[in-house]
């Protein structure tokens, strides 16, 4: 049996540094990607698209690097597939549907939150009672982007919850390859999860109608490069250095990508036009906050 030796290694900060800004500009950019390809796809065909996109890209490195995938692993890359590609790729673009890409990404950093209760609750991690304040903070802001609207108005989005359930997995995905993927290097662990949830998409995809499109539908040219990039740059690309940066630190650390996200995806939203309020940039730093006092405990 082939086995593949442990990769977790001490790296410079600088290193660190530059995966994070990498990952963040990556992501950040991913929710307007979703609003572009929802211009002519479905929901279920955009997340879909991303995932098979993803798929088609590791699929040499699988041929590859098969050998050093055991048996014991694959209960775990299904399940690092679901929680962390195929659901939440598919809750994104329904959330996208009906919110502004800018407002996907703020909510998006309830990630970090998740993954500290996840922690607790599921993977035996110690909790500090110091860490309340931040939870508490990452709950206010997060109830006030669900509700905040113009000139600090209540108007309750019930579509929000869609990224609030994707976060809720992501913090899943994030323990589940600090736990169980220490033996095995990013890159063959990726390349295995997308093995099995790219054929589940395939699925998806054939379900929703997409290969009924006529070839010669040239305005659905532009909104398919949108989902493929989201594939390669979102689903595939980021995703080997965001398990690499997990490696090289931890999940909390890795998971703080979200302090940027929001504020790439603000940026995009902006260029596009979307209506920002400033209710919601008052709710998103409590969060983002939040999640800061809950790591600086942590650290």
């Amino acid at each position: 049996m082939n086995k593949e030796k442990s990769v977790q290694q001490k790296v410079p900060t600088l290193w660190v540094a530059l995966a994070i800004a990498a990952i963040s500009i990556i992501w950040g950019s991913s929710f307007i990607l979703v609003k572009k390809s929802l211009s002519t796809y479905s929901a279920m065909e955009v997340g879909a698209l991303r995932i098979v996109s993803a798929a088609l890209f590791f699929f040499p490195l699988f041929i590859k690097r098969r050998k050093y995938i055991q048996a014991n692993h694959w209960p775990s890359f299904l399940l690092a597939g679901l929680t962390g590609n195929l659901l939440p790729a598919i809750l994104f673009s329904i959330a996208g549907e009906h919110l502004p890409s800018a407002l996907s990404g703020m909510l998006n950093a309830f990630t970090p939150l998740f993954t500290l209760i996840i922690g607790i609750l599921l993977f035996q991690q110690k909790f500090e009672l110091k860490q309340t304040g931040g939870i508490v903070l990452g709950l206010i802001g997060c109830i006030g982007l669900l509700v905040a609207g113009k000139s600090f108005s209540l108007q309750f989005n019930v579509h929000a919850l869609w990224v609030i359930l994707a976060t809720f997995l992501y913090g899943i995905n994030l323990h589940t390859v600090k736990s169980k993927f220490s033996d095995i290097h990013p890159l063959t662990s990726t390349a295995g999860v997308f093995m099995l949830i790219g054929p589940l998409a395939l699925m998806l995809l054939a379900y929703s109608g997409f290969f009924a499109r006529p070839l010669s539908d040239h305005a659905a040219i532009w909104p398919l490069v949108a989902a493929m990039a989201l594939g390669l740059f979102g689903s595939a690309i980021a995703m080997v250095l965001f398990n690499q940066l997990i490696k090289w630190t931890n999940a909390l650390v890795a998971s703080s990508v979200t302090y940027l996200i929001p504020i790439v995806a603000v940026i995009w939203g902006l260029l596009d036009g979307e209506s920002i309020y400033w209710s919601q940039i008052v709710f998103m730093c409590i969060l983002l906050w939040g999640v800061y006092q809950v790591n600086q405990t942590k650290n």
